[in-house]
């Protein structure tokens, strides 16, 4: 039996112990392996997070107009791959540019009525947005944060851009506003939470404890769901660690955890914690790892807390994709890269990615019918082209050039020309060589020259030169067919018919 002095002694022992871990976590080494459907997710968002900073750039100005050459001078800064104009021109329904000679940017019809519906969205969800945002102030040592912090990450969660004056003043009971934050939120000001809510003080993983109880009557212990990829192993010193991690109690990001020793695996359990209730409380459960870096102090987060996410691949992963790494919660996606519960607040980006494609549709549409006149155009310009060759092959017979060689099918009304002519003929303004044509003696007694012409059989009733031949192999192949004269008739092929003509 042990003394009461004794037995504080021997539980302060145990609490060492538990503060002391056995192995550092920073020499614990995963490799990283790219998910190729995650990193497919965050690429198939890349021309709204194109549009979205460009459209931006325009409701953030006065007025909501913009002189566009103002606006090709921010590509760089919104990281445009391609010319502003060039950008709007694919995708027209997105904003309205004013003709020449100072083309304004403005708000499209469509975008227009797409803000109301945003407005109307937010406000249907304003109590879902002040849940998210007053969790983010439980989460934090001081119950509070920067509104610059809050407004570089307001679009991952969801909230409006004028949330200050639209969100905020709707709860007074949960905010209250320090400070001056400027028109555009980046002044010293700070967020904090008024009172303390239990019901909102839940991670995710205890309020889906909380519903499996439900139906099963037995609550479960709160843990993360662990999905290693397909093929992907960890060695067994890694794997015996994850599995005495995951046996460790589940450490709330809401609770005070000031006490634990910042390298134990208690602290590592609060750290994933955190880390996984911010994704879950994000919109599409991913988040720039440089924004969620700006809340370090506030949620007390390492300065090297980014390899807490590759330390846990069966919780986390991290896409490199989009020139920024991004943070992904691996139990939100399933295996083709799509959302397992979509958040409410993600109807807004399928409504803009909507408004996109249906500008992108008529921009095809456009350009189809474009081509589809150019073709005509250059097919018009082709036959034109044959009847001056005609005319010249007459003004050649004028001036004596003997053509005994013809043959019973002029008499059909065909043309005849002979390859000097053709030659004149693509020289005059067809172009500067022949691509895909036929060639055929008129004289039906004439067998022409035996052996490959130009890559075909001279021999044979039909000369044909391949869709890539110049003058030279089709003047071969001319003088193969013993100088016969041609049939004339030119259609143009391919997509420059200057330098594709079929004379049949």
């Amino acid at each position: 039996m042990l003394l009461p002095a004794a037995a504080a002694a021997a539980g302060g022992v145990q609490r060492l112990k538990s503060l002391c871990p056995v192995r550092r976590i920073s020499s614990l080494k995963v490799p990283w392996r790219r998910d190729a459907a995650l990193d497919a997710a965050i690429l198939r968002d890349r021309r709204y997070r194109l549009a979205s900073r460009l459209v931006r750039e325009v409701l953030l100005s006065p007025g909501r107009r913009l002189l566009l050459r103002y606006l090709s001078k921010r590509r760089q800064r919104i990281r445009l791959p391609v010319l502003v104009p060039t950008f709007l021109r694919r995708y027209p329904t997105l904003l309205s540019v004013s003709p020449p000679p100072n083309p304004v940017a403005s708000p499209s019809p469509h975008l227009l009525s797409f803000l109301e519906f945003a407005s109307r969205h937010h406000a249907l969800h304003s109590p879902l947005l002040a849940s998210r945002l007053a969790k983010l102030l439980m989460i934090s040592s001081t119950r509070a944060l920067p509104v610059p912090k809050i407004a570089a990450a307001k679009r991952d969660f969801g909230l409006p851009d004028d949330f200050l004056t639209s969100l905020v003043p709707r709860y007074p009971h949960l905010f209250r506003l320090v400070g001056d934050p400027g028109p555009d939120a980046s002044g010293n000001a700070f967020l904090e939470l008024v009172s303390w809510d239990d019901q909102l003080a839940k991670s995710v993983i205890e309020l889906r404890a909380d519903k499996e109880a439900d139906v099963v009557g037995i609550r479960p212990r709160p843990n993360f769901t662990v999905k290693l990829p397909r093929g992907f192993y960890l060695k067994k010193e890694m794997r015996e660690w994850v599995r005495d991690w995951l046996e460790l109690p589940y450490v709330s990001p809401y609770a005070d955890t000031s006490g634990l020793h910042p390298a134990s695996p208690e602290a590592e359990k609060r750290l994933i914690g955190v880390l996984h209730e911010v994704l879950s409380l994000s919109v599409e459960r991913r988040m720039a790892v440089p924004i969620i870096g700006k809340f370090c102090d506030e949620f007390r987060l390492s300065n090297a807390f980014a390899n807490a996410f590759t330390r846990h691949p069966g919780i986390f992963y991290v896409s490199l994709k989009g020139g920024i790494k991004t943070a992904v919660l691996r139990e939100a996606y399933d295996e083709n890269g799509e959302l397992v519960d979509k958040d409410p607040m993600i109807e807004l980006k399928e409504r803009f990615v909507a408004i996109m494609d249906e500008g992108h549709r008529e921009y095809l549409e456009e350009l189809r019918k474009k081509r589809e006149e150019l073709e005509k155009q250059r097919l018009q310009e082709a036959y034109r082209g044959a009847k001056v060759g005609t005319g010249i092959e007459d003004e050649m017979e004028e001036e004596g050039i003997d053509e005994s060689d013809e043959d019973d099918d002029s008499e059909e009304g065909e043309a005849l020309m002979t390859w000097g002519a053709v030659a004149k003929l693509t020289r005059s303004g067809v172009g500067n060589g022949i691509a895909a044509f036929v060639l055929e003696p008129l004289n039906r007694g004439h067998g022409g020259a035996a052996g490959p012409v130009g890559g075909v059989w001279a021999g044979s009733r039909r000369w044909r030169i391949g869709s890539h031949c110049g003058e030279r192999e089709a003047t071969a192949a001319w003088q193969g067919a013993g100088g016969q004269q041609l049939h004339a008739g030119a259609v143009a092929r391919g997509k420059q018919a200057s330098k594709h003509i079929c004379i049949m």
